[in-house]
């Protein structure tokens, strides 16, 4: 497997640019809209979709709103970096089993100088599943394997690791990996990925619960400057 070059729009809970730097700092932003599909957690049986819209600037942003193709107006109220990132979480309720409505989206981008920008995104009806997660297990080296059937459609993979607070219920995100692909030629059916003890915690405890969040993703175009479409499966283990 071999590693993707990501430069994306910053998405919730996936894509960062903490260490972007820019020497003049101008009211200009990017806007991006995704489908991201799920297991339905009613009946997993089941794939759900949503549109997930992110815009992303070097300017600090008061507000963002977005109109979709069929008029339906949303307010981006989930920011990041103090006000350089906007998006959208998505609770389990908003996800529909017919994916989004496709075409331009209109983004209303109000910049903290009082400027306004409108910006807009297509939305095209590519999209990929979530990944079939086929076994997630320890060894006796305390490696964990992750292992999945393959996306037929996706351009790479990515994986977030999590731990949970048994008291809080608060998530922290523990690891990152960053974008890779299948560089094997033909593409296997399936693959796995090998994490150490370290990516988990310094301290494991068997009371503790971690997620692995493993998502496949589509590119709109050969570049992979910005996502098309996500496909998201998560296992939890406990140590």
């Amino acid at each position: 497997m071999n590693n993707l070059k990501l430069i994306a729009l910053e998405i919730a809970l996936v894509l960062g640019f903490t260490a972007c730097e820019k020497a003049t700092v101008v009211s200009e932003a990017t806007a991006d809209v995704i489908i991201r599909a799920i297991k339905s957690p009613k009946d997993t049986s089941k794939t759900v979709f949503a549109a997930v819209h992110s815009v992303f600037s070097y300017s600090l942003i008061a507000g963002v709103s977005v109109v979709s193709p069929d008029g339906e107006t949303l307010q981006l109220v989930d920011y990041n970096n103090l006000g350089n990132s906007f998006f959208n979480n998505i609770a389990d309720s908003v996800y529909s089993q017919t994916p989004p409505t496709l075409g331009a989206y209109k983004y209303t981008v109000t910049f903290k100088d009082k400027e306004v920008i409108s910006y807009t995104n297509s939305l095209s009806s590519s999209f990929v599943i979530p990944p079939p997660i086929t076994s997630l297990t320890k060894s006796v080296a305390d490696t964990i394997y992750l292992s999945w059937k393959a996306v037929l459609n996706a351009d790479g993979y990515q994986i977030k690791i999590t731990k949970t607070d048994t008291i809080t219920k608060v998530a922290t995100q523990l690891k990152y990996i960053t974008p890779f692909s299948d560089s094997n030629t033909p593409k296997k059916t399936r693959l796995t990925f090998a994490m150490p003890r370290s990516y988990f915690s310094s301290a494991l405890s068997n009371s503790e619960t971690y997620s692995i969040q493993l998502d496949a993703l589509l590119f709109e175009n050969t570049t992979s400057n910005f996502l098309q479409a996500i496909g998201t499966s998560s296992k939890n283990i406990r140590f």
